[in-house]
C-alpha cells in the first residue's frame, strides 16, 4: 500500500503535514493562528511593560551615580546628565578623608561606626527579645496570652512616630554619667576590630586547608605571602591615617588644601548659579521684547487703518473698512487688550454718532494709547535686556575668578601634596620596620609553639595567644575610642535620649512588636515533637530552644534582622529629635540631611550628597543579598498561624 510522502498517521488515526511546519501555509508564508497571536502580542506588551518597569525603577539609580561622580559640584538637581564629562571620585575621596567641619567635626569613620552601633544593636536587641517573647507566645498558655498578642498587633497598626514623645519625655528624665553613656559605642568599636580581626583569622585558616569543592585552593606558602603582603597594606594604612588625623597634618597640609578646595567650589557654584541667571533672564527679556514688538507693531496697524480709512472713495468704503477689521479680530485671543480692535470699534462708534470726521478724529487718542503701552514694554524690555548683560557681565566675572581659582588650586595645591607626600615617603623606613618586626614576631610565634607542642598543641597555643591579641584589641580600641569621644561630650553627665543607647533602645521598642509577630508565626509552623524529642535525649529548655528552634526559625531571624537593621541604618526623624546637638552623635543618615542645605552651610554639596547615598546604601545591599534566600520564607511562613 502506497501513502503520500506529506502525509503521516498519528496513533489517534489523524494525519498532520509532514513536509511543512505546522505554522507555514502551502504558499510557503508564515502564518499564525488566532491563540498564538494572542500569546505573541501579550508576551510584546509584557516585555515593553517590564522594560519601563526597569527604566523607572534604574533611572533614579543611575541619576545618582552620575551625580556623585560628575566634576562640576552642582548646588541643585536642576539637569539631567547622565553621563558627566570628565567624571570622577573626588566626592568619596573627600568624603572618607576630610571631616564634616561644616557642621561638626566628624569624620566619616566615626560616623560609621554610630550608625553600625545604632544598626547592629537594634538587630541584636530586637532578635533576642523578641525571640524569648515569641517562643513564649508560641509554646506555653498562659493568662494575658491572646490580649499580648493583640497588643503587638495594635502596635503595629500605631505609626512608628507615634512612640516619639513618651520615650522622649521618659528617656529625658533619666540622667548617667557621660563615661557610662560614651562606653557602650566604645566598646562596640573595640569588639568590632576584635571580631574582624578573628574572622580573618578564621579565613585564613580556612584558606590554608584543601577543599575539593573550592575552585581555588591555594598553597600554604601562598597564603603565608598573601598574609604578610596584607600585614604591610594594614600596617601602612593605619600609619597614614595616624598620620592624617595629627594636628600638625591638619594645620599645615590639610587646611590650606580644604580652603583651596572650598573656594575652588564656591566659585564653581556661583558661576552654576550666575549661568543659570543669565538663562532666565535673558528668556524673560526674549519675552519682553516680543510683546514690546507686538505693541509696535499694533500702532503701526492703527495708523494704516487711519490711514485706509482717510483714503477711501467714500464713507460707506470707509465703514466697511472699520467692519471688516472689528470682524477679524473680535475672535482672536486675547480680544479684550487688542488695542487695534478697540480703535476700530470707537471709530465706528464715532462714525455713527458723528459722521466720518468724528471716526478719524478718534484715532489720535487711540494712537496715543496704544503708543503708551508700546512706549512702557520697549522701556521693560529694554530694561530687562540691560538685566542680562548685567548678569552676562557678572558671568563673566565669575567664569574669570573660576579660572582664577583652578589656577591656584593646581600650582598651590601642588605644593601641599609634595609636603605630603614627602612626609609619608619618609615614614615607609618605619612601616618596613613595623612590618619584618611582625613577620619576625609571628615566626618566633610558630617556633615556640612548636618547642612546646610536647606540652601544649600548637593549634591550641595559637588559639590561646589569639584570644589574647583580640581581648587585647577589644581594651585598647575601647580605651581610645573612649578618650577621644570624651573630649567631644559637653558636660559631665548625659541623659539617655541624647545617647546612642537612647536610640538603640528607642528603635528597638519600635521594632518589637513585629519581630514578636512575625518568630511567633515561624514557631508556630516547627513541629513540638521536635522540642519533646530533645527533651527526651536530656536538653534543657534554653538548649532546645538554641539547637533546634533557632536553627529552624534562620528564614524568619534572617527578615527581623534585616527590617531592624534597616530602621537603625536608615531612619532619620526620631534620631533627629533625640540627638539634636550632640554632634559626636550623629549617624550616616543625619549626616546625610546636612548636605542638603538643612543645617550645612549654602549651597548645598549636591555631589557629596550623591556620593554619601551610595555608601550609605552599600551595607543595606550586602545584607539583602547575603539573606536573599531566606526572605522569602520569612515573609510567607511568617504569618502562617496566630
Amino acid at each position: 500500500m502506497t501513502m503520500n510522502s506529506s502525509v503521516q498517521p498519528t496513533a489517534q488515526g489523524l494525519s498532520v503535514p509532514s513536509s511543512r511546519s505546522a505554522g507555514q501555509s502551502s504558499t510557503g508564508r508564515f502564518s499564525m493562528n488566532r491563540r498564538t497571536r494572542g500569546i505573541v502580542i501579550r508576551q510584546i506588551f509584557l516585555q515593553i511593560f517590564l522594560l519601563l518597569m526597569l527604566v523607572l525603577v534604574m533611572f533614579p539609580v543611575l541619576w545618582i551615580i552620575s551625580m556623585a561622580v560628575d566634576p562640576r559640584g552642582i548646588s541643585r538637581p536642576t539637569d539631567l546628565n547622565l553621563i558627566p564629562a570628565n567624571a570622577n571620585l573626588l566626592a568619596f575621596q573627600r568624603l572618607l578623608s576630610e571631616p564634616f567641619s561644616n557642621t561638626f567635626p566628624v569624620y566619616f569613620g566615626q560616623l560609621l561606626m554610630n550608625s553600625l552601633f545604632i544598626a547592629l544593636g537594634v538587630s541584636v536587641f530586637t532578635v533576642v527579645l523578641g525571640s524569648s517573647a515569641a517562643y513564649a507566645f508560641s509554646r506555653f498558655r498562659f493568662i494575658g496570652r491572646e490580649a499580648g498578642m493583640l497588643t503587638f498587633i495594635v502596635l503595629l497598626l500605631l505609626p512608628s512616630t507615634g512612640i516619639i514623645i513618651p520615650l522622649y519625655l521618659m528617656f529625658n528624665a533619666v540622667v548617667m554619667p557621660s563615661t557610662v553613656a560614651e562606653f557602650f559605642p566604645s566598646i562596640f568599636a573595640g569588639i568590632l576590630v576584635g571580631l574582624f580581626v578573628f574572622l580573618l583569622f578564621t579565613l585564613v585558616r580556612r584558606l590554608g586547608k584543601y577543599n575539593p569543592e573550592r575552585y581555588i585552593n591555594p598553597s600554604p606558602l601562598a597564603v603565608a605571602i598573601g598574609v604578610a603582603l596584607f600585614a604591610l597594606v594594614a600596617i601602612f594604612a593605619t600609619i597614614v591615617v595616624m598620620f592624617a588625623r595629627n594636628p600638625l597634618y591638619t594645620t599645615l597640609i590639610a587646611d590650606p588644601l580644604k580652603t583651596l578646595n572650598n573656594t575652588l567650589i564656591n566659585v564653581q557654584a556661583e558661576v552654576n548659579q550666575r549661568a543659570q541667571s543669565v538663562t532666565q533672564r535673558d528668556t524673560t527679556a526674549l519675552r519682553r521684547e516680543e510683546r514690546a514688538a507686538q505693541a509696535e507693531a499694533v500702532v503701526a496697524a492703527i495708523n494704516q487703518l487711519q490711514a485706509d480709512v482717510e483714503s477711501a472713495a467714500n464713507d460707506e468704503a470707509a465703514a466697511t473698512r472699520l467692519q471688516q477689521v472689528m470682524t477679524e479680530r473680535e475672535n482672536l485671543p486675547g480680544a479684550l487688550d487688542d488695542y487695534l480692535l478697540t480703535a476700530a470699534q470707537v471709530a465706528y462708534a464715532e462714525y455713527q454718532s458723528g459722521g466720518m470726521p468724528a471716526a478719524i478724529a478718534s484715532f489720535a487718542g487711540s494712537i496715543a494709547t496704544a503708543t503708551d503701552a508700546a512706549t512702557s514694554l520697549r522701556q521693560a524690555a529694554d530694561s530687562a535686556r540691560a538685566n542680562v548683560n548685567e548678569a552676562a557681565a557678572n558671568l563673566t566675572t565669575a567664569q574669570e575668578a573660576l579660572t582664577a581659582a583652578q589656577t591656584d588650586v593646581d600650582q598651590n595645591a601642588q605644593t601641599y601634596y609634595t609636603i605630603r607626600d614627602g612626609v609619608i615617603t619618609a615614614m615607609l623606613p618605619y612601616v618596613l620596620i613595623a612590618w619584618v618586626s611582625a613577620l619576625v614576631a609571628s615566626a618566633a610565634i610558630w617556633l615556640i609553639a612548636k618547642g612546646l607542642s610536647g606540652m601544649i598543641a600548637p593549634k591550641t597555643f595559637i588559639i590561646i595567644l589569639l584570644l589574647a591579641l583580640v581581648a587585647a584589641l577589644i581594651a585598647a580600641f575601647t580605651y581610645s575610642t573612649l578618650q577621644y569621644r570624651l573630649t567631644l561630650v559637653r558636660g559631665n553627665t548625659q541623659t539617655l535620649r541624647t545617647t546612642l543607647l537612647g536610640l538603640a533602645l528607642a528603635f528597638s521598642s519600635g521594632g518589637l512588636p513585629f519581630a514578636i509577630w512575625n518568630l511567633k508565626g515561624y514557631f508556630d509552623t516547627i513541629p513540638k515533637e521536635l522540642e519533646e524529642a530533645a527533651l527526651i535525649d536530656g536538653a534543657g529548655r534554653i538548649e532546645t530552644f538554641i539547637r533546634i528552634m533557632v536553627p529552624l526559625a534562620l528564614p524568619a531571624f534572617a527578615i527581623v534582622i534585616l527590617f531592624s537593621f534597616m530602621s537603625g541604618w536608615t531612619e532619620f526623624i526620631l534620631s533627629w529629635i533625640f540627638l539634636t546637638g550632640q554632634t559626636q552623635n550623629y549617624t550616616l543618615a543625619m549626616s546625610l540631611a546636612t548636605l542638603t542645605g538643612g543645617a550645612n552651610q549654602p549651597p548645598p554639596d549636591m555631589q557629596k550628597f550623591a556620593a554619601l547615598s551610595i555608601l550609605i546604601s552599600l551595607p543595606i545591599l550586602v545584607l539583602f543579598f547575603t539573606f536573599q534566600r531566606f526572605i522569602v520564607g520569612g515573609l510567607s511562613l511568617g504569618g502562617v498561624k496566630g
